[in-house]
């Protein structure tokens, strides 16, 4: 089993959870959060006898660009001519590759994320970030820290050599536009835990706070670049949330208890918006 510390290791190693006792990450706890343990349970490869990753070809550019960006590899990325996946035999060479551990792309989205990634390294040129984004350290950094009986686990896409900074590549589909970004999928993927979990690692490691910052880089053309952080409310209200997530995991690995929602009937109450609806369609007014 691994020590506490800063390691680098393969994401194969890392996914199946090399700790002592199953460990939490950024991604179990968003679910303690914003699900159940039953949610946790069900996603964590040492807890779930029938886990396996979820592998959707739309993940697929965006793990690609990551590589490339992060890493300037391609090693795993395998490029099959093929004008989409319907027919049964681009099916079989793309789950052939998969079984590999390789990473199935259609020729037409290899040239697209290949755009994409020269747009984003000529963006990241441009800007005058202090210190640089992506420079002066590490690729897929692996924290290993235990807290209060509860041992942690977080990978880093790029963890700078002073611990000065962390920086966090993500693509999507949507805008990369900072205030809406911020405003939709921001929470939705849990960012506010991610950070303060990282943060959390970090300082527990090194006695160092870096600075947080995420790189969103839009799917489509022109793969625009925007840099978004955290401020000091959305900092403490992730570490609040870390904070509950933790203390759920510990009695939940104690207990071997991981419940699902409340079992009491849930009476669903009727809406304002829906009332309005029905007497715009109907012109009905609703029974007393």
């Amino acid at each position: 089993m691994i020590e506490p510390g800063i390691h680098t290791m393969s994401a194969e190693r890392y996914h199946a959870d090399p700790c002592e006792q199953p460990s939490l990450s950024a991604s179990i706890a968003h679910l303690l959060v914003n699900q159940t343990p039953l949610h946790a349970w069900s996603a964590h490869p040492r807890l779930n006898p029938g886990f396996a990753r979820e592998e959707k070809a739309q993940f697929d550019l965006g793990t690609v660009a990551h590589s490339l960006i992060l890493e300037g590899n391609d090693d795993k990325v395998r490029v099959l001519d093929f004008p989409d996946w319907r027919k049964k035999d681009a099916q079989e060479e793309r789950d052939a590759a998969r079984r590999k551990g390789m990473i199935p792309l259609l020729e037409k989205d290899w040239i697209r994320v290949q755009a994409m990634v020269a747009g984003v390294r000529l963006q990241l040129e441009a800007r005058d970030d202090d210190p640089p984004l992506f420079s002066n350290g590490q690729a897929e950094q692996t924290l290993v820290w235990e807290e209060r009986g509860v041992w942690c686990r977080a990978r880093l896409d790029w963890l700078h050599d002073d611990f000065s900074a962390i920086d966090d590549l993500k693509t999507t589909g949507g805008s990369a536009n900072p205030p809406e970004w911020s405003k939709k999928t921001l929470w939705s993927i849990g960012a506010d835990v991610q950070v303060a979990f990282y943060l959390r690692g970090i300082q527990r490691l090194t006695g160092r706070r870096p600075f947080f910052r995420y790189a969103v880089i839009e799917a489509q053309q022109p793969h625009a670049l925007s840099v978004v952080s955290l401020d000091e409310s959305a900092l403490a209200l992730g570490r609040s949330k870390v904070d509950h997530a933790i203390k759920t995991w510990r009695e939940c690995l104690k207990t071997n208890h991981w419940p699902g929602y409340p079992q009491p009937v849930y009476f669903a109450e009727s809406t304002s918006w829906e009332e309005a609806r029905w007497m715009e369609r109907h012109g009905e007014a609703l029974a007393a």
